[in-house]
């Protein structure tokens, strides 16, 4: 398989052993190239202002990393100033797994909040990390959103992340599943569409629900009016707290 068909993914991560597992690892697989590994903030932020993560499908990023390569310290957020970085000043709307060591409700929180697509603890026992790595690949595909066992209170809730709100703002502005799947990074125009019922149910009361199964209308068009009703008001949540 040639390199512009594989899934190519950034490792942001400072742990050199646990990086090179990874990319050993998703390289054997064959479907995934990993194009760099970047050890440290500053270094990751230069890469991203000068490449802009154009020919990037996919970031894996430590929470914890030091700010200059060779630092003995690391700082608890600095993958979430990058996460911010990605998605707020650079628009980059593709998948974001965070890889952590973290089991701290917060970092979940931040995490969320920044608009990351997974989290996934990092296991200590080497037994652990083949099941970890499988759940890992799967959610680079895109087949599955992951998120660690001890994170699901924290993740599976009501709000609308930074992903969804341009997926909703992409079908308000007439966009089909084939061109959402393609700027947001999904495989398929029906992964995309099934992201996009799961959104529609955060959105949809019961009775919404209930007058739309009753009308025949479509739950997307519902859904559409809703979030831009709730924009014109003011009312929109994106993963805040």
């Amino acid at each position: 398989m040639s390199k512009t068909n594989m899934t190519n993914i950034l490792i942001i991560e400072d742990d050199e052993d646990f990086a090179t597992i990874l990319q050993r690892t998703l390289e054997q697989d064959g479907s995934f190239f990993v194009s760099g590994v970047i050890s440290s903030e500053s270094e990751a932020l230069k890469h991203i202002a000068e490449t802009r993560l154009r020919d990037c499908d996919c970031v894996l990023l430590d929470l914890q990393l030091p700010y200059q390569p060779g630092d003995k310290s690391v700082n608890s957020i600095a993958g979430i100033r990058i996460l911010n970085e990605l998605r707020k000043t650079y628009g980059f709307y593709k998948t974001i797994i965070v890889l952590t060591s973290s089991r701290a409700q917060q970092d979940g929180e931040r995490a969320l909040a920044a608009g990351c697509d997974g989290y996934l603890c990092k296991r200590a026992k080497i037994s652990d990390v083949k099941e970890m790595l499988t759940e890992l690949k799967m959610a680079i595909r895109g087949d599955v959103i992951i998120v660690a066992s001890q994170m699901r209170h924290v993740f599976l809730r009501d709000d609308i992340s930074a992903k969804e709100a341009r997926l909703l703002d992409l079908l308000a502005d007439g966009k089909g599943w084939q061109d959402i799947a393609r700027e947001l990074g999904y495989k398929t125009s029906k992964a995309a569409a099934n992201i996009g019922d799961r959104i529609f149910d955060k959105l949809l009361t019961p009775q919404d629900q209930e007058e739309i199964l009753a009308s025949g209308a479509k739950k997307r068009l519902r859904a559409v009016e809703l979030w831009l009703n709730r924009k014109r008001q003011g009312g929109v949540v994106v993963n805040s707290k």
